[in-house]
């Protein structure tokens, strides 16, 4: 599932969008909050696993995981659990330091997972797992930087959707969330097979896209459902 873009705003203001592709079939709730050990998370629920791909504390940290690592991997008939749940599970660690330190990995399905820490300043990182070792790679919180899910996106088509994105940055008028809204749904435009509004025969298609606006201490999360004929609108 999913493409992902980072962009940052003003100071310690950003905006992350989702853009989910999945089996039409794999229904998902509403974001709306929950209480999960104790902390107060807001996210999306899927609807199979109960956990999610999107979740914020609203206050401080973001995250959001894609299907696989470095390269498309097959498929274990089982793994211990799934990724959507990985994410719950990370607040309960007193920081992304103590998750990387004692999360147990093993048994969970090939992911990379983007993390936003907001405490004292933006911390952006990216993990990744190729269901042997965890790669820990920090970014620039400045730039801003898109990733695609591996498990439906070739090298190739990673390399022309991130053109897409430069493109699209260096002739922006404005950066805010519905114009960046608005790329989620036009890059690629005509592009069933990887534009970023997708639809391969209806088997997976773009269902939703989720923004997280975190401006200082007020994050807001904003979710649009997608149905087929959004996706021909693009045709």
């Amino acid at each position: 599932m999913c493409t992902l873009s980072y962009i940052p705003i003003v100071g310690r203001d950003f905006i992350i969008t989702v853009n989910r592709d999945e089996d039409p079939s794999r229904l998902a709730l509403r974001p709306q909050k929950y209480i999960y050990n104790g902390f107060e998370l807001f996210y999306p629920k899927d609807s199979k696993a109960n956990g999610s791909w999107i979740i914020s504390n609203c206050k401080d940290t973001c995250l959001c995981v894609l299907n696989g690592a470095f390269k498309k991997h097959k498929r274990k008939a089982n793994y211990r659990q799934s990724r959507g749940l990985m994410l719950l599970d990370f607040f309960g660690y007193a920081n992304l330091d103590d998750f990387i330190k004692n999360y147990p990995f093993d048994g969970i399905e090939a992911f990379t997972l983007i993390v936003v820490e907001n405490k004292t300043g933006i911390r952006l990182t990216e993990l990744v797992w190729d269901e042997q070792k965890l790669f820990i790679k920090e970014f620039d919180s400045s730039k801003s930087h898109i990733w695609s899910s591996t498990s439906l996106y070739t090298d190739a088509m990673k390399l022309e959707r991130k053109k897409w994105f430069q493109d699209w940055l260096n002739n922006a008028s404005q950066l805010n969330a519905d114009s960046i809204l608005e790329f989620h749904k036009t890059g690629g435009s005509g592009n069933k097979e990887y534009g970023l509004l997708m639809n391969r025969r209806n088997f997976v298609r773009t269902v939703c896209i989720t923004q997280i606006l975190g401006f200082g201490s007020e994050y807001k999360m904003r979710y649009i459902e997608l149905t087929e004929d959004d996706l021909n609108k693009t045709d």
